[in-house]
């Protein structure tokens, strides 16, 4: 989605107040001065309305209650065009330079919004307030009891028809502009929340690399030990000294001390992924990112501003990912370990006694660098934790299904032995994307607030009707009532 325009007629410094705060230019005595200007805007606006509903000739002789009910319908037709105008622009525009949708059409909308209100709430005013039934019918108790029944359907039936249409056109759209970057917020904060989890649990498995680092550096030293034993007095084969036995030992434990230095070695070198693992602040300093992205103004190009954020959790899921199927120290020493023998060649003209105690010792070399692999391998990664995609799929139309048609819950799953197969197979799940107009369905619950702020001042001309149902002369001031 590209650059929101906004509505024309003072809508422009408004909805500048609500999206760009984050960029403004400086500030007069603490006060943003686009914070200023939008309520300057604002302010103006609503005097305007003021003077011109209080003042205005053609309102001579209406009631001060008739007076503020048509500045409380054209306000709030004023705030359904702002924040329709922004929640158009988010569901409609887009990233490349369109001027037609991303500049021309939410204003539009806007002004399109403004006027259908007024003409719901104050023509529907007119109209409620005025006979069209049995308008020869002269006044009395007969005449009076028609009239009212006149207005009931009038404004318990075709009002809210009308109010329907406003529904579907200004409050669902003012809902979005107001909720629908925060509920969006609301999701990637989970999916920020479950991404530290998986670095957190992902870089602790990690650090199993450095334990299996000491055990291998002990049996190295156990090995050169042996080897230092058979030179000194021949402890394997009971022939000390220098010869075929000892430099068979020696070679050995020099080969193990190689293994140890490519391991270590492996472990200091910068990761493939160009983020160090083993280093303690990685997840929070990622985190931290993440989260800094996903606070910018998401108004000024709410594209641009999910796709940089996405792009940025997708390179750090992909990061977790390679950090959990990193086996380069378990490929080499089992390569090591296949070549054992071609690397570790026996000698040749020794006895018998000296061939025994060197297939032993070999024997026990290659045991325990098998130990030490196995007991790697057994060491698996946690299982990742599931999207917020996962755990609630539903999108567009699905989500009122789910709201009256709620899912089963679902089954607990059939334990799965983690075999190596298995592991290998399990991927941390990249961002669960959602657009606004989703993101405030799915959150309806939490955004409970901004649904009734909507619908609040849309519908509060509504409720000031009523009166006239009651009160058929309230629309009169004194001197001119029936």
């Amino acid at each position: 989605m590209g650059r929101i325009g906004l509505p024309v007629m003072g809508l422009a410094g408004a909805a500048g107040f609500s999206g760009a705060v984050a960029q403004d230019a400086g500030e007069v005595g603490g006060i943003s001065l686009t914070a200023l200007a939008g309520a300057s805007a604002v302010i103006a606006i609503i005097g305007l309305i003021l003077i011109g509903a209080l003042a205005s000739p053609r309102l001579k002789g209406s009631s001060l209650f008739n007076r503020l009910f048509v500045v409380v319908a054209v306000a709030a037709g004023f705030f359904s065009a702002i924040s329709s105008a922004i929640g158009f622009g988010l569901i409609t525009s887009q990233e490349s330079a369109d001027i037609f949708r991303n500049s021309i059409l939410p204003p539009a909308f806007g002004v399109f919004v403004f006027c259908l209100a007024v003409a719901i709430w104050v023509g529907g005013a007119d109209f409620v307030r005025h006979r069209d039934w049995f308008r020869g019918l002269k006044g009395g108790f007969l005449g009076d009891i028609i009239f009212f029944i006149e207005r009931a359907i009038k404004l318990f039936v075709v009002v809210p028809i009308l109010a329907a249409i406003l529904f579907f056109v200004s409050t669902w759209t003012t809902v979005v502009g107001i909720g629908g970057v925060d509920a969006v917020r609301h999701t990637y904060s989970f999916e920020i929340d479950r991404l530290a989890a998986e670095c957190a649990g992902i870089t602790a498995w990690r650090q199993r690399d450095f334990l299996f680092l000491e055990d291998l550096k002990i049996s190295v030293r156990d090995v050169t030990r042996v080897a230092d034993g058979e030179r000194i007095d021949g402890a394997q084969s009971g022939a000390s000294g220098d010869g075929a036995v000892t430099g068979y030992f020696i070679g050995l434990a020099d080969w193990y001390r190689g293994l140890e230095e490519s391991v270590a070695a492996t472990l200091a070198a910068p990761d493939p992924s160009g983020v160090d693992p083993y280093a303690s602040e990685t997840c929070a300093v990622k985190t931290d990112e993440l989260k800094k992205l996903l606070s910018r103004n998401a108004y000024d190009n709410v594209d641009r501003w999910n796709r940089e954020f996405e792009s940025a959790f997708n390179d750090f899921a992909g990061v977790l990912n390679r950090w959990r199927h990193d086996k380069r120290i378990e490929r080499f020493l089992d390569q090591q370990l296949d070549s054992f023998a071609r690397a570790n060649p026996k000698p040749s003209r020794i006895t018998a006694a000296q061939s025994r105690a060197i297939n032993n010792y070999a024997e026990e070399i290659e045991g325990a660098l098998s130990s030490l692999i196995r007991s790697q391998k057994l060491q698996k990664p946690p299982v990742p934790l599931k999207s917020a995609a996962e755990l609630s799929p539903a999108r567009g139309l699905d989500i009122f299904r789910e709201l009256f048609d709620p899912p089963p819950p679902p089954e607990e799953p059939e334990k799965v032995s983690r075999r190596q197969s298995v592991v290998d197979a399990e991927f941390v799940p990249g961002l669960s994307t959602i657009t606004p107009r989703d993101a405030v369905l799915k959150n309806a619950s939490i955004f409970s607030d901004v649904w009734a702020l909507a619908i609040s001042w849309d519908y509060a001309p509504y409720i000031l009707m009523l009166a006239f149902l009651f009160f058929p002369s309230a629309e009169r001031a004194a001197g001119f009532k029936d």
